[in-house]
């Protein structure tokens, strides 16, 4: 029997460990083109906004980090880096904020049924909770031409979620942005991805 419940035990913990390394990152989006239709296969480069450009080192630090995870989603839709022979310029920015929730009061149990019970003054500690807060990523991408720079796509994508790991959500916010290129998409979607062991993968 205590065989069983060590087996038991480990099962468990691998089952739960395989579910919590892969999420499903559900991000709102919208995206527009210019007078100029957007291309695929076409080639880039990035162009930074003058507040981008700051000569804080951890401004450049984040900009550049944004820009590699922006140029794997890039590359997914056909657009290859050329610092040399660009056809677009990329402006990429992005955010991460955390929106904290109002407590919640927790519910217990009365007589056989469950429901919520309003705590005498002076306790108000022992049934109040604070839920976790969520973490909101947001995310634009605008491709102009080089020569005339003219705008020819432009993307937002929002994502709401409880995980604050920048570096393995943001990669999927910014593949959902360019899921539709080079169409536009200007009503609000929910654009699925999958983040797991193997990468991200586009899920319905």
């Amino acid at each position: 029997m205590r065989a069983l419940r060590v087996c038991l035990a480990v099962g468990l913990t691998l089952v739960l460990g395989a579910c919590a390394s892969t999420r499903l990152v559900d991000s709102e989006v919208r995206s527009f083109v210019g007078t100029v239709a957007p291309t695929t296969p076409a080639t880039y480069r990035f162009d930074r906004l003058p507040s981008q450009q700051s000569g804080d080192i951890n401004t450049q630090g984040a900009q550049e980090r944004l820009e590699t995870m922006a140029s794997a989603a890039l590359a997914d839709v056909g657009l290859t880096q050329s610092d040399t022979d660009a056809q677009y310029l990329a402006q990429v920015s992005g955010s991460v904020e955390q929106m904290v929730r109002s407590p919640q009061v927790s519910p217990i149990r009365l007589g056989g049924f469950w429901g919520f019970h309003q705590p005498p003054l002076g306790f108000g500690m022992n049934y109040w909770a604070t839920e976790p807060p969520l973490s909101r990523y947001s995310v634009q991408i605008v491709l102009r031409e080089s020569s005339s720079k003219q705008v020819v796509f432009e993307s937002q994508a929002q994502h709401i979620g409880p995980w604050s790991d920048a570096s393995n959500i943001l990669p999927a916010v910014l593949r959902a942005a360019l899921r539709d290129y080079p169409h536009p998409a200007p009503q609000s979607t929910t654009v699925r991805v999958e983040v797991g062991p193997q990468g991200l993968t586009d899920r319905p």
